[in-house]
């Protein structure tokens, strides 16, 4: 496979794993925003059922407010999973960017170093067909 093949296929997959990660990062912050609503929704029914508490409630409105405490105990354990999935996906697709990153510049000083060679290899060619013609001048 030719180098400049390589380094284009190298620099789309980077392009790729660029977008994967906005994706990711918007779908992360999309969580953490879900995350913050369940922990005010948490808090609010948390807080009311304190204040009813403190007045005295009846067993029957004790139960709905238990399951109810329960219920969003559970939807915010289920979102703070899901917003840590999406953590790890990103971090990892981060780390992967990084490493195509790394890849792509590497292949970019190597094509470099051989376009320096080869344009090295040029110049002398050019040079010594300049001595030869200088030569054959003062040959003559």
């Amino acid at each position: 496979m030719k180098l400049d093949v390589l380094r284009r296929y190298r620099a789309q997959l980077e392009d790729v794993m660029r977008m994967d990660l906005f994706l990711l990062r918007q779908r992360l912050q999309d969580a953490e925003t879900e995350a913050q609503l369940h922990e005010t929704s948490m808090k609010s029914t948390t807080d009311a059922y304190l204040a009813k508490v403190g007045r005295g409630v009846a067993l029957d409105d004790f139960l709905v407010w238990q399951s109810r405490l329960t219920a969003e105990t559970a939807r915010l354990v289920e979102v703070k999973r899901v917003e840590g999935e999406i953590r790890e996906a990103w971090n990892q697709k981060q780390h992967a960017l990084r490493e195509a990153m790394q890849d792509r510049r590497t292949l970019d000083r190597l094509a470099e170093r051989m376009r320096q060679q080869r344009l090295l290899v040029e110049n002398r060619i050019d040079q010594m067909e300049t001595d030869e013609a200088a030569s054959r001048t003062r040959a003559m």
